[in-house]
């Protein structure tokens, strides 16, 4: 195994590559009594047209699919996985994100058990008509159940206002029609496609050792015949640089009405400042938690005169084109939160002072990160699919960050590309 040693701590990440392309990121912690796995496979649900190897055309499926088939990812011939994990004192759980499908096992013993099972319960397809079916309606009720949840509606209607072509416009989940229009044959494509071991991590954090791991994994794996490592093509969709709409109103199930503005920059306008991506994203960070974070200045206006009763949040992520930015908060005058904020954006800057103390609290957050397996868990993962790798140097980039290059990024974070989402209480 490859050893990665983490500037800035006392800790080792050890790296394997398998055969069949299965990318193993292991953390050990002794001070914790627990561990975390996670089996993730880059399929997200802005994956629905795609292509591998050397097939001519793109195969298209129905919005969704990614969560469908993590539903369905735990069914097996004798049961459903996730009752296994109980017996052996574990909690299991999944989520899908954007870009990706995540199998998590939470727990405190049987560790072999626990890793053994989720490989193979990840890697036993059982798809079949009647499963398909039978799961359309329990998917349908969730879709239906998260459409009235205010932050859900909330961020549906943001992102339809941001995008004119890109899939963050559609529910994670699809909607109704999605999940009914799903076939078997739409599933088996996805995980023949995306469910293969080089298209996985597998990430381990907590209370293991990392050699004994690797031989349960080796041994699992050794067990299955798979194919050669798949090219998987995603169809490109360009999004341009124009938001569809200023503002987007909607109804829904709130007492206290909700709003989010929302920036919408191209990336190209940062490839000036010849930044890695990683520093850049953290330049990002620092500069609107500056600005829109608990300790800034316009947190402290909008609460102190009673503006918002939860929040403000900022956000922000990057898709392939664009990096959007998010400030959201629960209010009851809703266009004097709107007009501040956008006064603040007109403005967007950072002092010395400020970038010193957001460094040295980045710095502190990361060194005790270290202490919160789930939270380092996320974070491996979150950098293999941002970045394309973990970011071993993260210490090095806080202590690199300067006044001059902070300021540059934040002008280029000014802009009127701007829409606004709110949801309202429905009028009786």
């Amino acid at each position: 195994m490859k050893k990665i040693n983490i500037e800035g701590v006392n800790e080792t990440l050890f790296h394997e590559t398998l055969s069949n392309g299965l990318n193993i990121y292991l953390l050990p912690n002794k001070q914790v009594k627990n561990y975390y796995i996670t089996f993730t496979t880059k399929f997200g649900s802005l994956d629905t047209e795609f292509k591998k190897n050397n097939e001519v055309s793109y195969t298209k499926v129905p919005n969704g699919i990614a969560h469908f088939l993590e539903h369905l990812t735990f069914k097996m011939e004798d049961g459903d996985a996730s009752d296994y994990f109980p017996t052996i004192g574990c909690q299991a759980n999944a989520y899908t994100s954007y870009k990706i499908t995540s199998y998590e096992v939470f727990g405190y013993k049987n560790f072999k058990e626990a890793l053994d099972y989720q490989l193979t319960y990840v890697q036993t397809p059982f798809y079949n008509e009647k499963n398909v079916s039978a799961e359309k309606g329990i998917i349908c009720e969730e879709v239906k159940m998260r459409m009235d949840m205010p932050a859900v509606t909330l961020s549906n209607i943001t992102n339809n206002a941001l995008f004119k072509n890109d899939n963050r416009k559609y529910l994670i989940t699809g909607k109704t029609t999605d999940v009914k229009s799903t076939t078997l044959k739409d599933i088996l494509a996805c995980y023949n496609t995306f469910y293969h071991p080089s298209n996985m991590i597998l990430v381990i954090t907590g209370n293991f050792n990392p050699e004994e791991a690797l031989a349960i994994i080796e041994e699992n794996q050794s067990k299955k015949d798979f194919s050669k490592p798949i090219d998987i093509k995603r169809k490109k969709i360009s999004e341009p640089k124009e938001i569809v709409k200023n503002e987007a109103i909607e109804e829904c199930n709130v007492e206290i009405d909700k709003a989010s503005v929302a920036l919408k920059i191209p990336k190209s306008i940062f490839k000036s400042l010849n930044l890695r991506e990683e520093e850049l994203s953290i330049y990002i960070s620092m500069i609107i938690n500056s600005m829109f974070g608990r300790s800034s200045e316009i947190r402290e206006k909008l609460v102190s005169g009673n503006i918002v009763t939860d929040g403000p949040y900022v956000s922000k992520y990057f898709t392939d084109e664009h990096l959007i930015i998010t400030i959201t908060a629960e209010t009851p005058y809703k266009e004097r939160f709107i007009r501040l904020i956008k006064e603040e954006i007109k403005n967007i800057d950072i002092s010395e002072t400020d970038l010193i103390r957001k460094k040295r609290v980045s710095i502190s957050n990361f060194i005790l990160s270290f202490d919160d397996i789930e939270e380092t868990n996320r974070i491996i993962v979150d950098d293999i699919i941002l970045f394309g790798d973990y970011i071993y140097d993260v210490y090095d980039i806080y202590n690199s960050l300067n006044i001059e290059t902070a300021k540059k990024v934040a002008k280029k974070l000014i802009t009127d590309n701007i829409t606004v989402a709110v949801i309202t209480k429905k009028e009786k």
